[in-house]
């Protein structure tokens, strides 16, 4: 009898799991998708050497950019947006055992948020956000800010650096500097 109800349980939570996951990615367009260790490299590789304010990471998923961004910028505060439930626990925890004193993971729509005091935006998001995004960008963001996205462009953005990340997909990062635009 015992050994029913733990699979029972297990069998709920992996539902509970795979149905947590649709259901947010439906809502929010697409599913949290972990950054390749071959675009980490490339994207960190890319970030500017200092930069003048917070750093936020726009769908920060299960951490993959945002600790090891954390770890570049030890002195920056760095704030993670994750609206869906479990990368966003799953990254609660990961920082509480990794001691990141400078990370900050909040569940909020990165669109109703202010950035004015963002030094550095890092997303990894799809076209459509990219899309809608852009304009919030361009007005939040002070001068001197940088934006750093994996995979996607700012539509009508030129970059100024892009970095060819070197897999199968031919993925890309764009750098771009908001006083250069």
């Amino acid at each position: 009898m015992y050994n029913w109800i733990v699979i029972a349980f297990f069998l709920a939570l992996i539902l509970f799991i795979l149905v947590s996951i649709i259901l947010w990615s439906l809502r929010n367009g697409i599913s949290p998708m972990p950054t390749s260790h071959k675009a980490k490299c490339c994207l960190l590789s890319v970030l500017p050497k200092m930069v003048n304010g917070k750093v936020y990471e726009l769908g920060s998923g299960w951490g993959t950019l945002l600790f090891p961004i954390a770890r570049h910028y030890p002195g920056r505060q760095i704030v993670g947006y994750e609206t869906s439930l479990l990368p966003y626990w799953f990254s609660r925890m990961r920082r509480k055992l990794g001691g990141y004193p400078n990370v900050e993971i909040l569940r909020k729509d990165f669109f109703e948020v202010a950035m004015g005091d963002a030094g550095l935006v890092v997303c990894y998001l799809y076209p459509g956000a990219m899309r809608r995004l852009k304009d919030k960008l361009r007005v939040e963001l002070p001068p001197d800010a940088w934006v750093v996205s994996n995979t996607f462009s700012v539509p009508g953005w030129p970059a100024s650096r892009v970095c060819e990340v070197g897999d199968i997909y031919y993925s890309k990062v764009y750098v771009y500097r908001l006083n250069s635009l």
